[in-house]
């Protein structure tokens, strides 16, 4: 199995949940128990699309850096730079207010930062994780943790928090790179990790909204599972062609649900979100809505081939 098929259906499926969650969230009232989200001391579905993003641009970085190997500098800076430019662009309608973090620019600074950490062995990645997570407990104890709050994703004091679930990714795609995704540094990663959950678990309770550790490390066990799910359906089905398409190129979609969508409805309901609209309907009009940008992409995909 090509391992470039399987990262492009992992971020394919990752864009998919992150416009379908943003627009059902835009459109949607009354939404049931599993379509909700950030909502404070719970864990629902939706919570995990956003780390299933982080952690799928981990993995894209690994073999980002194995391609470029001779010009990274270069293309670390464009990419960054690309990043940063569409994330301040869109801040205004994403957070509500301009230069705030939002998804795209919490990839950029994340991104950056796991180019600078890459240069270190696997091993001490897993010793910065952990002591970002004992970070967090002088955040409770000093009743830091209202950045959360106050910002949307906490804005750039929360980023750090995120971090991990990217650095693992990372490594997670190094280890595919070095040998293969059952491999012995991908076992032991994931091995630590799940310890840090337990551990961490027991002292913060599992809390999107506020970005817990023991959220974070869960987030990140059920990338992995993910991860090897798509591996064993592509092994043993494939027919995942849309998927793949879709992960080849995720910002994409991302950038047209704004310009052709979240920012006329904005202006179309004055700020008003969510919209007047059943959940049923909300979801209805999601997946249309996703289908749309796929066509669309592929058109303009067509555009540039001539």
């Amino acid at each position: 199995m090509d391992r470039n098929q399987a990262i492009d259906v992992y971020r394919g499926s990752a864009i998919v949940g992150m416009v379908f969650f943003t627009l059902t969230l835009k459109l949607s009232f009354g939404l049931p128990d599993p379509l909700k989200h950030n909502a404070y001391g719970t864990l629902h579905l939706g919570d995990l699309v956003l780390p299933m993003f982080l952690f799928a641009s981990g993995l894209s970085l690994a073999f980002f850096q194995e391609k470029y190997k001779g010009q990274l500098s270069e293309q670390v800076s464009k990419r960054f730079l690309r990043l940063a430019v569409v994330g301040v662009l869109l801040s205004p309608f994403s957070t509500w207010a301009p230069f705030q973090m939002d998804e795209v620019l919490l990839c950029a600074i994340l991104f950056l930062a796991c180019v600078v950490l890459s240069k270190l062995d696997w091993r001490m990645h897993l010793i910065i994780i952990f002591v970002i997570n004992c970070s967090y407990l002088l955040l409770m104890h000093y009743q830091m943790d209202e950045i959360f709050y106050e910002q949307y994703l906490g804005g750039y004091p929360a980023a750090l928090y995120y971090l991990p679930v990217m650095l693992v990714g990372f490594d997670i795609g190094n280890g595919i790179i070095n040998g293969h995704l059952y491999s012995k540094r991908n076992i032991a990663t994931i091995g630590v990790i799940a310890c840090n959950f337990l551990v961490f678990w027991l002292l913060i309770p599992i809390d999107k909204l506020i970005a817990t550790p023991s959220f974070m490390m869960l987030a990140i066990l059920f990338c992995f599972v993910l991860l090897v799910i798509i591996y064993k359906l592509l092994e043993n089905i494939g027919g995942m062609e849309e998927l793949e398409y879709l992960g080849r190129n995720p910002f994409r979609y991302w950038i047209m649900m704004y310009v052709l969508l979240i920012i006329p409805l904005r202006l179309y309901t004055d700020n008003q979100f969510p919209m007047d609209i059943h959940w049923l309907a909300g979801v209805m009009l999601s997946i249309a809505a996703l289908l749309i940008l796929v066509l669309l992409s592929k058109v303009i995909d067509k555009i540039k081939r001539k």
